[in-house]
């Protein structure tokens, strides 16, 4: 990883995905912090209706602005 770094490719590809991938993920840690459910199947549903959500509020906020 450290040699990968290290090259402008791979610097590059670094700096991408700290735009796209964590924002996302760190914005669902927010709306879901913990799960209700017990369970890896009622955690899964939990996890994409908290996903859905977000998508849905991302697209409703691109829409009207």
């Amino acid at each position: 990883m450290d040699h990968r770094l290290r090259t402008p490719e791979g610097a590059a590809l670094y700096t991408r995905r700290g735009a796209t991938a964590e924002p996302g993920i760190g914005n669902l840690k927010k709306l879901l912090d913990r799960f209700a459910r017990r369970g890896i199947t009622a955690a899964r549903t939990e996890l994409e209706l908290a996903a859905a959500a977000f998508n849905l509020r991302k697209l409703h906020q691109t829409a009207f602005t």
